[in-house]
């Protein structure tokens, strides 16, 4: 059984929107100067925020309007403490994850005690005539509605960023908050509308989790997609584009190890596609270099193994099955890998992480 097949593919595209919506967030408040750490429990907030919402009116919006809502609270309490406190920005955002991992589950058990109830989620909607195109329709245009609202915030974050007087704002306030403040912007302002900006997004890809796939809320249902979402932020570069494209990769993945799962035996097309892997990181990197002049001595020895693991696996074809825990444990892999080569040369907002120097 092959498994790449557009299944796969139109998987890939729906597993990517959460962290989309919550990366497109936390690299508006990044730019801002602002590290949200705590992505993790505003989706869960929203997550549960979402299923409450929606199973106790049968509204799939209202749903999804308390999942923004509860993540633009939680992004309230950070903005607070981090910004206008001026509170270390990782240890908010690690509290705020343990707060919501723990409110969630206790009022989850609280109020169901055992049971496992489901709600209303959302439809799939099968744009017309567009659907039908061989191949491609199936995989982009017949998906939930939230997953073309997603896609369609990719290019309106980037049109914001770099061609608005607020997106430089947002950016100047990342880099020279002190100019920005000299020409009498409200520099805390801006940094708070951007921790709300991922708060409110974090919240839609939680209640995205919830409500529109499942129609269920699971103890810690995000597993650790809010720190994906982190290291999609800096694995794209800290641009929109480059976070849309690191967001479809962790989707593919996680679509592929939910796949290989179910299979036995590991299929002779996952060790081509490592052959692939193999030779595309090796032109990037080959790419990369001539570029900005970094070495090539890390990223060619990962291509070299990738392509003589793919090469062995794909002419003697091991007979063996891999754990699901192995399986299930790529997308975070991943994340690492991209963080060890992508973060390399590769420069930050300047005030990302930092507080904002006291007037006076």
């Amino acid at each position: 059984m092959n498994p790449f097949d557009i299944a796969l593919f139109a998987a890939a595209i729906r597993l990517s929107v959460p962290l989309l919506l919550a990366a497109l967030g936390e690299l508006i408040s990044e730019r801002g100067g602002v590290i949200n750490i705590g992505l993790e429990g505003m989706m869960l907030f929203g997550a549960y925020g979402a299923f409450i919402a929606a199973w106790a009116t049968g509204s799939v919006s209202l749903g999804l309007a308390a999942g923004i809502t509860l993540g633009l609270l939680t992004a309230s309490i950070m903005a607070f403490v981090s910004v206008t406190l001026r509170g270390d920005q990782i240890v908010v955002g690690v509290a705020l994850n343990l707060l919501a991992a723990g409110v969630t589950m206790f009022l989850y058990r609280l109020q169901f005690q055992g049971t496992q109830p489901t709600t209303v989620r959302m439809e799939p909607y099968a744009v017309p005539l567009l659907s039908d195109i061989p191949g491609i329709g199936p995989v982009l245009f017949d998906q939930l509605p939230l997953v073309y609202v997603a896609y369609v915030l990719g290019p309106l974050v980037a049109w914001m960023l770099f061609r608005t007087r607020g997106g430089l704002r947002v950016r100047s306030a990342g880099e020279k908050p002190e100019v920005l403040d000299s020409t009498g912007v409200n520099v805390v302002r801006v940094q708070w509308s951007g921790v709300l900006a991922a708060g409110g997004l974090a919240g839609l890809a939680g209640a995205f989790l919830s409500v529109g796939q499942v129609g269920l809320f699971a103890e810690n249902m995000t597993a650790g997609r809010g720190f994906l979402a982190l290291a999609a932020v800096v694995f794209g570069q800290w641009r929109p584009y480059g976070v849309v494209a690191a967001c479809l990769v962790f989707g593919f993945t996680d679509a592929l190890q939910l796949r290989l799962q179910s299979m036995g035996e590991v299929p002779r097309e996952v060790w081509i596609a490592l052959v692939v892997i193999g030779v595309a990181v090796a032109a990037a990197g080959v790419w990369r270099a001539r570029r900005s002049g970094s070495s090539l001595r890390w990223v060619l020895l990962g291509a070299v193994l990738c392509v003589v693991a793919g090469g062995l696996g794909t002419a003697l074809l091991p007979s063996f099955v891999l754990p699901s825990q192995f399986w299930l444990s790529l997308p975070y892999v991943l994340s690492l890998i991209a963080l060890a080569t992508s973060a390399r040369g590769v420069r930050a907002p300047a005030m990302v992480g930092r507080p904002l120097p006291s007037r006076g």
